[in-house]
């Protein structure tokens, strides 16, 4: 056999497994609404279920039972502890669905989240001295009138994490998600953590008085900017219904009836009732959607992501599909598998002839995916530069065609298993149906629904095919909340 001969033999065979793995991550209508159902029933389990299991979503009440409208004016500060970042705000609200953010943003430290001898003071310890690097820099005249009679300053506290919320500003940490793993945190309240770390630092005139989830400050920050809220204290639901990110992790949250939410204590749900509220924020966690793998979709590269390359096996697998966390890593796991077939990068012989980087762990990131998604360069050049940038990987014209084709299966799979969550809360609430012509807006936050190519896109169309259909899909507009996570925590302050 020619050269030319082995190597079209060899360009085939890649282009089979391709073709084959391609197929493990398509998502049909039929699989979207067998998930949707089972969704509906994962919420309705845990608006009734205290404690916490693989068969249910969490669905914690976040005892914030009024919207904002617009017209809320002030200046608050808030805080926010995300997956690789912490920041501090100032939010200035105008009162006109206006804000202006003052903030100062550091990058986590990786002793704290790899560190397995890393303590809650030392994580809490951290966000107060950034806090103070904040205060010295836009608020230097709180340090300035410090005194006993100082009325206190108020603070929003946004902890991106599963919490077991029993007030507004009080709430236990239920489990670490996205590389955390200070295992002496879970079970202790993070409000008295971070409170009493800001005394530690002189702050003591920063009082916590509402802690939220990321989920549900984009919410109340879209809320804030959209001109089509009401309140939910006047009994009808709002047309912005559900907050979602989809970024480093995935969650979302959305408005229920009280009624609905048997969980909650009952004393404290006709409490609500008496003040005349009648829905209240629940954040589903729905990253957890489905850890027991009844209707998920799985592939042998989720199986190795969620055993062998994460800091949470058995939780969070919706996440690990669809999170920006692991869209790289999906990658990398499907290189090496077909390297270890013979079937791509044959200039390796062996794995560990095989470049560190690509051997590497969460190493890719999924902003290459998003470069090698749109690639229409001539000769995938766009594509050849990134796999040598992110993992110095030479590669063939004919591997980055494979390559491309496994990106844009990864990030479908991705979108499709997104709207899933969407949907399924769109019918429980039945909110298309709440008005005549209805259509209802969610806010969503986080890099990968505004920045990745074409993810919007293929969400809606999965949405289509969803038991909404195309004319459901039509009523649902996404609108991106920008900082909505800080400017929403500075909005439940304001509510304390």
């Amino acid at each position: 056999m020619s050269f030319d001969d082995l190597h079209k033999a060899s360009a085939k065979a890649l282009t089979e497994a391709v073709d084959s793995i391609c197929q493990e991550f398509v998502v049909g209508p039929e699989k979207i609404e067998e998930m949707t159902n089972f969704f509906i029933e994962s919420m309705e389990k845990g608006l009734t279920q205290t404690t916490h299991s693989k068969d249910a979503l969490d669905m914690i009440p976040t005892y914030v039972t009024g919207l904002p409208n617009g017209t809320e004016r002030g200046v608050l500060l808030a805080a926010d502890l995300g997956g690789t970042n912490f920041r501090v705000c100032s939010v200035d609200l105008n009162g006109d669905h206006t804000f202006v953010m003052k903030q100062v943003k550091s990058k986590i430290p990786d002793e704290l989240l790899e560190d397995d001898n890393a303590t809650p003071k030392d994580l809490f310890g951290y966000l107060a001295r950034r806090t103070m690097v904040f205060i010295k820099k836009y608020h230097p005249e709180v340090l300035e009138t410090a005194a006993a009679d100082q009325k206190p300053l108020k603070l929003g506290f946004t902890f991106s994490y599963p919490i077991d919320q029993s007030s507004l500003n009080s709430g236990t940490l239920i489990r670490w998600t996205k590389g955390f793993k200070i295992a002496d945190t879970v079970g202790k309240d993070v409000v008295t953590l971070y409170q009493d770390a800001l005394a530690e630092q002189g702050l003591s005139m920063i009082k916590v008085v509402a802690l939220t989830n990321d989920t549900t400050g984009t919410f109340l920050s879209h809320c804030y900017t959209s001109d089509n809220t009401d309140s939910l204290t006047s009994g009808e639901i709002s047309e912005p219904i559900i907050g979602c990110i989809f970024g480093t992790g995935t969650n979302g949250c959305y408005v229920e009836d009280l009624k609905n939410i048997k969980k909650l204590d009952p004393k404290v749900r006709e409490r609500f009732i008496a003040e005349g509220k009648t829905h209240m924020v629940i954040n589903t966690e729905w990253g957890s959607f489905d850890n027991e793998l009844k209707v998920l979709p799985t592939t042998k590269y989720d199986l190795d992501i969620d055993q062998k390359y994460s800091a949470n096996p058995g939780f969070h697998l919706f996440e690990k599909r669809i999170s920006g966390m692991y869209l790289g890593e999906l990658l990398r796991c499907c290189l090496v598998d077909l390297h270890s077939k013979g079937l791509i990068f044959s200039q390796y012989r062996s794995y560990d002839q095989l470049p560190h980087r690509l051997k590497t762990p969460n190493e890719l990131d999924s902003e290459v995916l998003s470069h090698i998604e749109i690639d229409d360069s001539t000769g995938l050049r766009e594509t050849e530069l990134s796999m040598l940038q992110s993992l110095r990987l030479p590669t063939t014209l004919s591997e980055r065609k494979e390559i491309q084709k496994l990106v844009r299966a990864i990030s479908r799979r991705a979108a499709y298993l997104s709207a899933v969550p969407l949907a399924a809360i769109l019918i429980k609430t039945d909110a298309l149906n709440k008005r005549y012509h209805g259509e209802v807006e969610i806010g969503c936050d986080g890099s990968v629904v505004e920045l990745y190519p074409g993810f919007r896109s293929m969400l809606r169309h999965a949405l289509a095919l969803s038991p909404i259909g195309a004319e459901g899909e039509r009523k649902v507009h996404l609108k991106i909340a920008k900082d909505g996570s800080g400017v929403g925590a500075a909005l439940c302050a304001l509510v304390a």
